[in-house]
């Protein structure tokens, strides 16, 4: 059977295909890592809460969290500055580790984030995250370094998560935090501290 059908127009074609252009941009459009989300669950900081010393709670002070970078709006899922700092203070915060008021904890938490490694393509992506910490006694000259270690975990997402490439991204990112910093409290728990 003969297809007697007119061909598309030119002007038809494209603007089919501008319009595909334009769904394919506004899907790959980059989707930030967001603080609760990255922040340990209510689940993870039940079970890790029961391991810390009592030596550590209510006194560990953060410093600000350094490493951040903006999320691009073409592509990709960062962890800006200010999500770093509110993810740790949140954590810290649920475990009982922060002291009731700032700068009065014997010790202090340096955080560096140093890479955060992404697939190009990011269709069931897995994220990979180095960040080193750094655990010292609170002291005028400088305290002693009671324990420094870069942690490097990484998070899978997929179609089970959501179905746009984008969020899975933003999924796995929040998810590798959030595994570095379970990682953190699991090595903080075993630590021998000075009495």
């Amino acid at each position: 059977m003969i297809d007697r059908r007119p061909a598309p127009s030119r002007s038809a074609l494209a603007s089919l295909a501008a319009a595909a252009c334009a769904c394919a941009l506004m899907a790959g459009c980059g989707t930030p890592a967001r603080p609760l989300e990255s922040s340990l669950t209510d689940m993870e900081t039940l079970q890790l809460r029961s391991w810390l010393s009592p030596q550590l709670r209510r006194n560990i002070d953060l410093l600000p969290v350094t490493g951040g970078e903006e999320t691009s709006r073409w592509w990709g899922s960062r962890i800006n500055g200010m999500t770093l700092n509110q993810t740790y203070q949140e954590s810290l915060r649920r475990l009982g580790l922060m002291p009731d008021v700032p700068d009065t904890g014997r010790y202090q938490l340096k955080v560096e984030v140093l890479a955060l490694a992404q697939p190009n393509v990011p269709v069931l992506p897995e994220v990979a995250l180095s960040v080193r910490y750094t655990l010292t006694e609170r002291a005028a000259g400088g305290g002693k370094v009671l324990y420094q270690r870069v942690l490097r975990t990484s998070q899978k997402a997929g179609i089970d998560d959501s179905l746009s490439p984008t969020e899975q991204l933003r999924i796995a990112t929040e998810g590798a935090l959030r595994n570095n910093i379970g990682e953190l409290v699991r090595e903080l728990a075993s630590l021998a501290l000075p009495a």
